[in-house]
């Protein structure tokens, strides 16, 4: 799944974002985007289809109502996408070790991290 850097910019404020959000209110949001604003639409269209990105209901807007979307996957999942579309699976150690190697691993990390570990592997 390869998004474009008009899409990653447009899921970085839905990401960023703690509600769902109309295709208005996100170019009102992206202020510094390349893309013109006629081309949301298409935009936030290619972000279903592509699964990142869905539907969550509507909002008035004007004498009208207009679609709002959120999320289909945290900015998480979709990195975890692309890098096992990427890496083998005997390489996830090493992958975790150099997450955790440029991280600052505080206890209370360490402690979620192996519960995430214990459910995951269960």
């Amino acid at each position: 799944m390869h998004l474009t850097k008009s899409e990653q910019q447009i899921m970085g404020i839905f990401w960023k974002a703690d509600h769902p959000m109309a295709q208005t209110e996100v170019v009102s949001t992206c202020v510094d985007r390349k893309w013109k604003e006629r081309s949301i639409f298409s935009m936030l269209n290619s972000l279903m289809e592509k699964g990142v990105l869905k539907e969550s209901g509507f909002v008035r807007s004007g004498k009208t109502y207009a679609r709002t979307f959120e999320p289909a996957m945290s900015h998480a999942e979709y990195l975890a996408v692309l890098i096992a579309a990427q890496l083998p699976v005997n390489e996830y150690p090493a992958l975790l070790q150099a997450l955790l190697r440029n991280a600052d691993v505080t206890p209370e990390l360490q402690k979620e991290l192996r519960a995430v570990l214990r459910e995951t592997c269960h």
